[in-house]
């Protein structure tokens, strides 16, 4: 191959630059990097703009079609009495089956039966209702938790209530009997029992049940 013009120009014809990945050997221009249509190449973050072809590509970090990332594995976890299946990827979306395998451990508590132990379960009672009882000996503020407050006492005793809340019943007893104090039952500030800012049973042995309804405790 010869030169016409001057060798270190760069615009004059005859001049040829080699750039990158070219090689000019005995007049033969030649490419060293590999054009086939099942080339391997490794990519950082790939940007594919327009139609996802075939192609053996190694991506080591990000790939992208049409701006979007393309998910390329999906590994979800399952907890206890869940089930998933049918775990693929289609582009940027993934889809995944998850089905409830059913209760592992229901247990009865008192009066209370089982049946079944996957799918619909049945709870039925089996005995008479049962309610939360507690004896005191002295002052008490009542819980959310009480309902049957058994007092024994000889000296006098406090029964405090909780805040009210609609529908929540309190039975307070003089389980001592003859010769016993008196057993004040006091509501919170701005409530009342029967419109009295507090109630004594002073009969031995008397019983007192209360209901929280509009603001106020009722004897019932």
């Amino acid at each position: 191959m010869s030169y016409l013009s001057n060798p270190t120009s760069k615009t004059e014809y005859g001049v040829v630059q080699v750039g990158n990945f070219i090689n000019v050997l005995d007049g033969i221009i030649s490419l060293e990097q590999d054009l086939g249509p099942n080339a391997n190449v490794t990519f950082n973050n790939a940007n594919v703009t327009n139609q996802l072809t075939t192609l053996n590509a190694n991506v080591t970090n990000n790939l992208y079609a049409a701006g979007n990332l393309v998910l390329t594995a999906l590994d979800p976890n399952a907890g206890d009495g869940i089930n998933i299946s049918n775990v693929g990827t289609n582009g940027y979306t993934a889809f995944f089956t998850v089905t409830n395998t059913g209760v592992l451990n229901l247990t009865a508590g008192p009066g209370i039966s089982l049946t079944g132990a996957t799918g619909n379960i049945t709870i039925s009672a089996t005995g008479a209702d049962l309610i939360s009882v507690i004896g005191v000996t002295g002052n008490y503020t009542a819980t959310l938790n009480d309902e049957y407050i058994g007092v024994y006492s000889a000296a006098a005793v406090t029964i405090t209530l909780p805040t009210g809340v609609n529908g929540r019943v309190y039975y307070i007893k003089d389980e001592y009997g003859q010769g016993s104090g008196k057993i004040t039952i006091q509501p919170q500030a701005g409530e009342k029992v029967d419109n009295k800012t507090n109630y004594v049973i002073s009969v031995p042995n008397q019983s007192v049940n209360v209901v929280f309804r509009a603001g106020s405790w009722w004897i019932i």
